[in-house]
């Protein structure tokens, strides 16, 4: 099959490899359609030459491995990046991230979507229903990050919700901002197109900077913008008593003034990954109409085209979810 390998100088190299084979209790997936995720921009430099990314994708069922119920070819899946033991307490509660044993699909566990064919245990896939195009599998993961994110905000009925960085997360939790009863969202992003974006998704209002949101009027701050130094500004605009989620990634060292925090009693939580019940609810909310993946995908491209999507993604080039074909 063709890949898109991590080559030298953290660019990609399309080469034949061996095809995979589905071991028990695995499923071997003719990738349909894989996303390019800014976390891949930030994690390629540590992946070592020859690792397959990419871990937004679904796919075709085209083997069963042994043991394997339940399944049968032709059926379409999204996939759960996070292969894990299925066993310790951890899975047993659903936040199989946290398993001691997990294996990272696309980031250097076991290989990703950026091939045309792909494993992954039957545990870790999700069938689609026939009212979703195949093409959305790919995006069941960016709104179950988005769900998993509103709901460690306990984003409810009537809140008014601020999301800061109107990117795919951002744009993602706006979605369940919306389908969860706020009254008022308001996103955060200094790229025009990114706010305009965010208008289609359900905010109510848009600002260019965090700085500009009036102090103490929301119930709750999702952080999605990966900008940890933003965290003080989302303190200020939190309500007393409020909740702020951060669910954007940064390595950088930041201060944070822990009195403001402190002085309102605002909860600070983190979000990361979702759970199978996550991946379970997005799907109903594709199939019954809930949620449109439709408006979140920016482009197609071929496997060939990997090295100028990552450009156009690190450079905020593309609006929205660029997939790819393999």
């Amino acid at each position: 099959m063709r890949a898109a390998v991590v080559a030298t100088g953290g660019r990609y190299e399309i080469i034949e490899v061996a095809d995979p084979s589905p071991g028990p209790g695995e499923l071997l997936l003719r990738v349909t359609a894989c996303g390019f995720c800014g976390s891949d921009v930030k994690a390629r430099a540590a992946m070592p030459e020859g690792t397959v990314m990419g871990h937004e994708f679904g796919g075709e069922v085209v083997g069963l491995g042994p043991g394997v119920a339940g399944w049968r070819e032709g059926t379409h899946a999204a996939v759960l990046p996070a292969l894990s033991c299925g066993q310790c307490e951890w899975c047993a509660s659903g936040y199989v991230i946290h398993c001691p044993k997990v294996r990272l699909v696309g980031l250097g566990g076991v290989g990703g979507g950026f091939a045309e064919l792909a494993v992954v245990t039957a545990a870790a896939a999700f069938p689609l229903t026939s009212e979703i195009d195949p093409l959305h599998g790919a995006l069941v993961e960016p709104f179950a990050v988005g769900l998993h994110t509103a709901r460690a905000g306990q984003f409810g009925d009537g809140d008014d919700v601020l999301v800061v960085g109107a990117g795919t997360v951002g744009l993602t939790t706006i979605a369940w901002a919306r389908a969860r009863g706020a009254r008022r969202i308001t996103a955060v992003d200094p790229a025009a197109p990114r706010r305009a974006a965010a208008e289609s998704f359900g905010a109510t209002d848009v600002l260019a900077s965090v700085e500009e949101a009036p102090a103490g009027s929301y119930d709750v701050v999702a952080e999605c913008a990966g900008k940890a130094a933003l965290l003080d500004a989302c303190v200020t605009a939190a309500r007393p008593r409020g909740r702020i989620v951060v669910a954007g990634v940064t390595i950088e060292p930041t201060p944070f003034q822990s009195w403001a925090a402190v002085m309102k009693e605002v909860t600070l939580s983190f979000a990361v990954y979702y759970t199978p019940e996550e991946f379970r609810t997005v799907i109903a909310a594709f199939t019954s109409g809930l949620i449109d993946p439709a408006p979140l995908l920016a482009r197609q491209v071929e496997l060939t085209q990997v090295n100028e999507a990552f450009a156009d993604l690190a450079q905020v080039v593309a609006n929205g979810k660029i997939l790819v074909r393999p």
